[in-house]
């Protein structure tokens, strides 16, 4: 019987092609037509270290990593010994016959390749080994090569005859498989899609999402795991009129963003913990001075300098709270890469609607893994822009500080109903004073309690709107045993350990919202309501979502972290939830048939 997916590991070591050969084969397989979702960890050293690729295919949309590994390909013994443990009870294993041997326990399902010997016999050098693997793969799964031969072509296109080496060491590891791996990775053949799609990553889906709603200024540092971001941008922002620049830190990097702002420009950066936490000052300035901008924080696995490349969601409460003082901000945390997109266009549509910094907070498994995804429309997407004054308003007079004797006369943080006030632009119509001190209504300093009460009042009452409007997700029945809720790239192995409890007759739902901060309070407790139990599942250590909705929401919940550098699997969080209402799960890893 097919496998509706199968999971594929690539493990060795760092330098040899492993990730790489991953994102090739990735991008093959969806050109086949093959639903696809991946993820890699790789060492935070420059050379050296082990690293893994995982991809999982199937003909119906992916939305985990998946339980457990169906066919492990090791390109040396470290890892073998790294991941051997991932592999199902049924699941293969493939090793480079000159550097690899698999333990007693996998006789009969493991099988010895010479990687390297084809590679230097098909393409001139053993450096071809990772496409070797690629190549047998898809002679195991049954995937034309054809499909990935313009991909190495412009891959290595740099390169010289490299590109045409590779080729000739794909063609080889599959003719080898073909004739002597036995059929034992029979996945079911995709169908015609109803939809055009793509391959993206997170982090590409935040650049095609900011481009769309109009960005034209990008300043960042590189950093793991946002670098990317700014190496995109600097070759396609100048084809939409826009500047990318890479500055001497974090610092300057949203300082320089909020002066770009302030001028009118769409303005973002991007970073991870470390540069946010550089950055922690001026969203304060952003936040009282009323200054749009976007930033992202890519979370990785902390504290300090931590696990650079490993992931984890650790960030929320430095994203929600961190700042001296009480600094209004949006925080907004995407699900999956298509999600990223649209996310990023709805935290430009917050910042400049509500004049403040958006933190878009996804995390290393989300902004590296590839994921299929139906081809967005872009025209569903609508695009917003700050509110500005009329051409009538003139420049604060200084001789009346308290506004008497002008009419017209531009109030920039002037106390309006819904707490937004016109954001003038230098050169046109209306010229204030943008500071970081307190002020009055036209940016004047003040110090007296009404002053600091009202304006404070303003800055944070004008989000109110955003949660009761936040997108939420929300799966299975209105009223259930247990209720899953979280946030962010968690979405996918909770929607899949819902359907898990639910095929073993224990209902099931999913809560997630986009918008973190300002909470959605009573959508969530509308929801909580039907809930017997409810669990947060969340990647760190203690628990912070669960913190935040207990005691905003009031209600009661069970956190469930982990902080091991790997994203949650659908099998982890379903057995933690039954185990938390007492039920007994069969819980069959892997690919189901």
């Amino acid at each position: 019987m097919a496998l509706k997916d199968i999971t594929l590991q690539l493990a060795g070591e760092s330098g040899e092609g492993v990730i790489s050969g991953g994102d090739i084969f990735t991008s093959g397989a969806a050109r086949a037509g093959y639903w696809g979702l991946t993820f890699r960890t790789y060492p935070a050293e420059i050379k050296g270290g082990p690293c893994m690729f995982q991809v999982r295919i199937g003909s119906e949309r992916i939305r985990s990593i998946g339980n457990q590994t169906d066919l492990l390909i090791c390109f040396n013994q470290e890892g073998f010994d790294l991941q051997n443990e991932t592999v199902g009870p049924e699941g293969i294993v493939i090793l480079d016959a000159e550097s690899a041997k698999a333990t007693d326990e996998f006789d009969g399902r493991s099988y010895e390749v010479p990687f390297s010997q084809i590679s230097e016999e098909a393409g001139g050098s053993r450096r071809g080994k990772n496409m070797v693997v690629v190549g047998s793969v898809c002679g195991l799964l049954d995937i034309d090569v054809t499909q990935l031969e313009q991909l190495i072509l412009k891959r290595y296109a740099h390169k010289g005859d490299v590109g045409e080496a590779n080729i000739n060491s794909l063609k080889a590891g599959e003719a080898y498989a073909r004739e002597n791996l036995p059929d034992v990775c029979n996945v079911q053949k995709p169908g015609e899609p109803e939809r055009e799609r793509i391959l993206l990553s997170g982090n590409q889906a935040i650049v095609a999402g900011a481009l769309h709603a109009g960005l034209t200024y990008y300043a960042g540092y590189p950093i793991t795991p946002a670098s990317d971001i700014l190496e995109s941008l600097a070759a396609r922002i100048p084809k939409f009129g826009g500047v990318a620049i890479q500055t001497e830190d974090e610092i300057a990097a949203l300082a320089s963003v909020l002066g770009a702002s302030f001028t009118g420009a769409k303005a973002m950066t991007a970073t991870s913990g470390p540069g946010l936490s550089l950055m922690s000052e001026l969203i304060g300035l952003a936040g009282t001075a009323e200054i749009p901008a976007v930033i992202v924080d890519a979370q990785r696995a902390g504290p300090s300098t931590g696990m650079p490349t490993k992931t984890e969601q650790s960030d929320l409460n430095h994203a929600i709270y961190g700042s001296h003082g009480e600094a209004p901000r949006v925080v907004i945390a995407p699900t999956t890469v298509d999600d990223c997109l649209t996310c990023a266009v709805e935290a430009f549509n917050a910042a400049e609607t509500y004049q403040v910094p958006v933190i878009l907070l996804s995390d290393q498994s989300l902004s590296h893994r590839l994921e299929t995804v139906d081809r967005p429309d872009l025209s569903k997407l609508e695009v917003e822009n700050r509110v500005q004054p009329p051409s009538t308003v003139t420049g604060p007079r200084y001789d009346a500080v308290n506004g008497d004797g002008d009419p017209n006369r531009y109030k920039r943080y002037e106390l309006t109903k819904d707490g937004v006030s016109p954001m003038a632009i230098p050169g046109a119509p209306g010229a204030y004073v943008s500071t970081g001190i307190e002020h009055d209504e036209l940016g004047h300093p003040g110090y007296t309690p009404e002053l600091h009460i009202a304006m404070q009042d303003k800055r944070f009452n004008k989000l109110l709107p955003l949660a009761a409007s936040s997108r939420v997700t929300v799966t299975g029945p209105e009223s259930a045993k247990i209720g899953l809720l979280g946030w962010g790239s968690t979405e996918g192995a909770a929607v899949e350990a819902a359907e898990i409890l639910r095929d073993q007759g224990i209902s099931a739902a999913t809560f997630y919202p986009r918008i973190i901060s300002p909470l959605p309070i009573e959508r969530i407790k509308e929801w909580a309501e039907g809930m017997e139990t409810i669990i947060v599942p969340e990647v760190n250590y203690t628990g912070q979502f669960a913190r935040i909705v207990r005691a905003d929401c009031e209600i009661k919940l069970i956190s469930q972290t982990q902080i091991t550098g790997l994203p949650f699997t659908a099998a982890d969080i379903a057995g933690f939830a039954a185990n938390a209402v007492g039920a007994k799960v069969n819980i069959v890893a892997g690919a189901t048939a």
